[in-house]
């Protein structure tokens, strides 16, 4: 495992870029950020070529890279470790939650947490359709959580086809409720892409949510995205709605 990463390490860094990171940090403006300011193409490429050696691994050590990897704080890194549990999707029993809970304190931008989150991450998404219960017992300890990425990944995974399916609409409608409030930009587009997303499942019911929460005077960041795919003259009906003054 150690030799494992040090290769992995070793042909991430060969697409270091100085320019590369300082572009990053545009998309990325917060403290303790840090990366390679690799291409997104360059990076899938290295994992890709690691694939065999990753899937060969046992659990444990799987477990032991992945963790390695998300405890660098480097983007790149992190998302490598992203990479390995998708890889060995199967070791991630109820029993190993802990070990996901762990992980992402690694954690330090939406990138990396949308990465492992979302649909296509082949994490998250995954863990919810086959243990709903213990996952959303999981989410709903991040969406109370002091650390803004685990509040953000607490609703980020009702995107995209989990939340046009309308299998979670009630539970996502409950995690995006309780950050409605939230201070952070961040959490507060999440929110709002995970309202947008399950209207496509149940329009109706986030529809009359999102029209509750206009008139309640959420952050306006929240409405906005959530009505980024209704016609105009639906978004229109919406806006008009004159929000009441937030008391939070």
């Amino acid at each position: 495992m150690e030799k494992l990463y040090n290769v992995i390490v070793a042909d991430l860094k060969r697409h270091e870029s100085k320019e590369g990171a300082e572009y990053a940090k545009r998309w990325h403006k917060y403290d303790n950020y840090r990366s390679y300011g690799m291409f997104a193409a360059d990076m899938r490429n290295v994992f890709k070529q690691h694939k065999k050696e990753i899937q060969q691994l046992n659990c444990k050590q799987a477990l032991d890279l992945a963790c390695k990897l998300h405890s660098s704080h480097i983007e790149e890194q992190v998302q490598a470790g992203n990479y390995v549990l998708q890889q060995k999707i199967d070791c991630i029993t109820p029993a190993k939650f802990s070990y996901l809970d762990k992980a992402l304190d690694h954690f330090n931008s939406w990138s990396q947490v949308d990465d492992i989150c979302v649909e296509g991450g082949k994490v998250i998404v995954p863990l919810l359709l086959q243990y709903p219960k213990e996952m959303l017992h999981l989410l709903r300890k991040w969406n109370k959580s002091k650390n803004m990425w685990k509040r953000r990944a607490s609703v980020v995974p009702f995107t995209r086809k989990v939340g046009e399916s309308g299998k979670f609409t009630k539970q996502g409608l409950e995690l995006c409720d309780n950050l409605i409030w939230d201070k952070e930009d961040l959490v507060q587009k999440a929110v709002g892409w995970a309202l947008k997303d399950m209207m496509r499942g149940d329009n109706q019911k986030v529809l009359a949510y999102v029209k509750k929460i206009r008139k309640a005077g959420v952050p306006s960041v929240i409405v906005l995205y959530a009505l980024r795919d209704l016609p105009p003259h639906t978004r229109q009906q919406v806006l008009k709605i004159k929000p009441q003054k937030a008391l939070h």
